[in-house]
């Protein structure tokens, strides 16, 4: 069985930083927040990102067992463009 653990980490990565970057992009709007509500900001962005990468992560560790993960991890791989992250 192929180990996908370093797609999937790539992938959380990858999104992590697209989440981290709108947070700075839009940090001229948040300066007025307080830290609690800035917190909530970066916890909702955060639960978000996890929400999205639930399904495509559960997917390939299930294509793993079917000795599928390395089709998934290298469509995963294309699609994120997941080689340029690191």
């Amino acid at each position: 069985m192929p180990d996908v653990a370093p797609v999937i980490g790539l992938l959380r990565l990858h999104a992590e930083g697209i989440r981290r970057a709108e947070v700075a992009r839009a940090s001229e709007r948040l300066d007025a927040l307080t830290p609690g509500e800035r917190h909530a900001v970066e916890a909702v962005t955060t639960q978000i990102v996890d929400a999205l990468l639930r399904t495509p992560t559960a997917r390939i560790e299930e294509a793993a067992e079917r000795a599928e993960a390395r089709r998934y991890a290298a469509v995963l791989r294309d699609l994120f463009a997941l080689e340029e992250v690191v």
